[in-house]
């Protein structure tokens, strides 16, 4: 927020109260989220929500990114999109029960963390070939790819309670 041409002539102190405010409506919105997508999940299933998710998720991006805001905008929209990003809550509920109890930590694990590896491959590369500072461009291409994710997550398996510690992958029983 520091570089918004609307805030130039604000005093420092008012600048930093307002980043202050920003980051906690960012992170009570990213509660708020948690709890959305598991209330969600409940009632849509949960690889409907996870599309539904990232379908709102890339239209929050898009929205946000597209043009630029100004500092009253950046303080509602951005909380929005952490609303959204609850989905990931849902990742710890559903990739386990996909594969068998032996399996388990290691598959989900995996996956859980393939994500960040590749984000992190793509910052760097990111950082590394760009020239512009104006980001905007590179924030909807990061939020277009919750697209394709929102499709295969009605890929997933509907699992259910029942269905939790089965080992899907296998047909395994067990437990946690």
């Amino acid at each position: 927020m520091y570089n918004l041409s609307n805030l130039a002539a604000w005093p420092e102190q008012e600048k930093r109260r307002l980043v202050s405010v920003a980051m906690v409506l960012v992170m009570v919105a990213t509660i708020a989220g948690n709890c959305l997508a598991g209330w969600l999940a409940r009632r849509l299933g949960d690889r409907r929500t996870i599309a539904v998710l990232c379908a709102g998720y890339f239209l929050a991006m898009v929205r946000t990114c597209g043009n630029p805001r100004g500092h009253a905008s950046l303080m509602i929209l951005p909380p929005i999109i952490r609303v959204l990003a609850g989905l990931f809550a849902l990742f710890t509920i559903d990739l386990p029960p996909l594969f068998p109890t032996w399996l388990r930590t290691t598959g989900a694990g995996f996956w859980y963390n393939l994500g960040r590896v590749a984000s992190a491959v793509g910052t760097v590369v990111f950082g590394l070939i760009s020239t512009v500072h104006d980001h905007r461009t590179a924030l909807i291409a990061a939020g277009c790819v919750f697209l394709p994710s929102g499709l295969l997550a009605l890929a997933l398996p509907d699992l259910d309670d029942q269905d939790v510690g089965q080992g899907l992958a296998t047909g395994e029983t067990g437990t946690f």
